[in-house]
C-alpha cells in the first residue's frame, strides 16, 4: 500500500482517513492503528479499539471469526466474510507485514459490508452492459455513423440488414432491397455502392412505378429519335443501377431485362451495334418475388438473376428502437433548422412510439417538421398533434382495472409500465436514473425484475 508505513514501536493511533475502513493489529493481535471510520460496523468508535485484543473483541461477541490469527496462522492474504455483534455481514480482507526476519510483524486489515459489495457487483454489471454496448457501437461507428441520413441502425433487424449490405458490398453480385415504401431502401442501395468497388463510378436511379411502360424501354436503353438519347445503362456504365419497384416491372419489359442481363449486352432503340453492360444492379420490391413468382406475375429466370443477396428492411412499426432516434434526431434536426429549442413531452413522446406510422420515414419525417414549425411554446405537447395524430390514451392512470387486484399488484403495474416507457426514451440506465430521480442501481434492480435486462 503506497504511502502507509508501519515502525516496530508505533504508537497507538488514529489513522486520518475518513474513507476507508482500515485496521491494525501487532503479532499479539492489539489493535495499534485504525481509521476514522472503524469500528462502525461494531456499533463502537474508532478511538475505544485501540489498544484492544482482537481475541478479546472475539470473545465478547463484538465480531466472529478473527483476521489476526488467520493471517499469522497462513502467512498471506485472507478474506473472510465476518458478523458483528449487531448482526451485520462484513467482508474482511487481511494482509500481513514482514519484518526482516520473515514473520508477521504486523496484520493489516480492511472492511466493506456486504450490503454495500452487493450495490458495487450490480453497478459493475451495469458498467460491464453498457461497455459491451459501447463496443458494438464502436465496431459499427468504425465504419458507418450510426445514423445515416434515411437509415437509423438501432433496431436488431435494422443493424443485421445493414451488415448484410455491408459484407454484400464488395462482391459485385445482385441485391434485392425488400420493405415498405419510406422504409430506407434507397438510402440503403447507397451505402452498397458507396462501399463498392464501383464506388467512384455513377449511381442511376429508375422507378418502374413511376415511368409508363411504353417509356420505360426508351429510357433504360436510349436510342435515336428526334435526338439521340443516352439511356440509362449507358449512363450507369461502370456504376449502379437501382432499380426501384422492380415488382412493378411488365413481364415484358422483364423479359428485355433478363436478355440483357444473359447476354450482358444491350443495343440501344435504332442502333445495330450492341454495347457491353457494365453495371452492378440493384433492385428494391414492396412484395415478396417468390410470390410474384408462384402467381406467374415475374419471371423466374429473372428472379433467380436478381435474388443472390435478399435484405429485408422492417416498417417503422416494427423497429421502435430506431423510432426512438428518429424521433430525438428529427426533432434536433428542425429545431436548428428553424433556429428554435423544442422539447417533446413524455405523453407526445410515447404516443408517437406507438403509432403504425404507415408512410414509415417520410410520414415521420413530415409529422416532427410540422410539431417544431407549428407549436407555439418549447414543450410540444398532446394539443399540438396535427388533429389526424391525436388520439386519446387508454393507459391513464384513471383508467387502470382496479377489481380484484391488491395495491402492490398495482403499483408494480404502474411502476413496469414507466420504466418500460423510460427504457424506449432513453439509452443508457444513467439517463432513465437521472429521469426517474433514483439511483441506478436502483433502475438495474428494478429492471431486472420487470423486463429482460442483464
Amino acid at each position: 500500500m503506497t504511502g502507509f508505513f508501519l515502525h516496530p514501536n508505533s504508537k497507538e493511533e488514529i489513522i486520518d482517513s475518513y474513507d476507508e475502513d482500515i485496521i491494525v493489529t501487532n503479532q499479539d493481535g492489539f489493535i495499534v492503528k485504525a481509521s476514522q471510520i472503524s469500528g462502525r460496523h461494531y456499533g463502537i468508535q474508532a478511538g475505544e479499539l485501540l489498544g484492544k485484543s482482537v481475541y478479546d473483541l472475539e470473545q465478547r461477541g463484538i465480531f466472529s471469526p478473527a483476521i489476526t490469527p488467520l493471517v499469522l496462522q497462513q502467512k498471506k492474504k485472507v478474506v473472510v466474510i465476518q458478523t458483528t455483534t449487531t448482526g451485520q455481514k462484513v467482508l474482511i480482507t487481511g494482509m500481513p507485514f514482514f519484518n526482516e526476519v520473515g514473520e508477521v510483524e504486523f496484520v493489516l486489515s480492511y472492511s466493506y459490508e456486504v450490503s454495500e459489495l452487493l450495490v458495487i457487483h450490480e453497478y459493475m454489471k451495469e458498467l460491464e452492459q453498457e461497455m459491451l454496448l459501447t463496443k458494438e457501437e464502436l465496431s459499427l461507428l468504425r465504419k458507418e455513423h450510426l445514423t445515416i441520413e434515411g437509415l437509423t441502425i438501432e433496431n436488431r433487424s435494422t443493424r443485421i440488414a445493414f451488415e448484410t449490405a455491408r459484407n454484400a458490398a464488395p462482391h459485385d453480385v445482385s441485391v434485392v432491397l425488400y420493405g415498405e415504401q419510406g422504409t430506407g431502401k434507397s438510402t440503403l442501395a447507397k451505402v452498397i455502392h458507396n462501399e463498392s468497388t464501383r464506388k467512384n463510378g455513377p449511381f442511376i436511379e429508375i422507378d418502374c412505378e413511376t415511368i409508363p411502360e411504353a417509356m420505360f424501354e426508351r429510357e433504360l436503353f436510349g436510342g435515336s429519335f428526334e435526338q439521340t438519347e443516352t439511356g440509362l445503362l449507358t449512363l450507369a456504365y461502370g456504376g449502379t443501377l437501382y432499380i426501384k419497384r422492380i415488382d412493378k416491372l411488365s413481364i415484358h419489359l422483364q423479359g428485355k431485362l433478363l436478355k440483357v442481363l444473359k447476354e450482358r449486352t444491350y443495343t440501344p432503340i435504332g442502333a445495330e451495334v450492341p454495347l457491353p453492360l457494365d453495371v452492378r444492379l440493384i433492385s428494391s420490391s414492396e412484395t415478396i418475388l417468390t410470390e410474384a413468382v408462384s402467381a406467374n406475375e415475374f419471371h423466374k429466370d429473372l428472379y433467380y438473376r436478381l435474388h443472390i443477396v435478399p435484405i429485408h428492411l422492417k416498417p417503422l412499426r416494427d423497429r421502435k428502437g430506431d423510432i426512438s432516434t428518429l424521433i430525438s434526431s428529427y426533432l434536433s434536426r428542425f429545431s436548428m433548422k428553424y433556429q428554435t429549442v423544442k422539447e417533446l413531452s413524455d405523453e407526445v413522446f410515447n404516443q408517437l412510439l406507438h403509432l403504425q406510422w404507415p408512410g414509415n420515414h417520410n410520414e415521420l419525417i413530415n409529422v416532427m417538421e410540422r410539431l417544431v414549425v407549428q407549436s407555439p411554446s418549447t414543450i410540444i405537447t398532446a394539443k399540438d398533434l396535427p388533429p389526424e395524430y391525436r388520439k386519446e390514451t387508454d393507459e391513464d392512470l384513471s383508467l387502470i382495472h382496479l377489481e380484484g387486484l391488491t395495491l402492490p399488484t398495482i403499483l408494480d403495474n404502474v411502476e413496469m409500465k414507466v420504466l418500460r416507457d423510460a427504457q424506449m426514451r432513453y439509452r443508457t440506465t444513467t439517463e432513465i436514473a437521472k429521469y426517474l430521480g433514483i439511483s441506478q442501481p436502483s433502475v438495474v434492480r428494478k429492471l431486472k425484475k420487470y423486463t429482460d435486462f442483464e
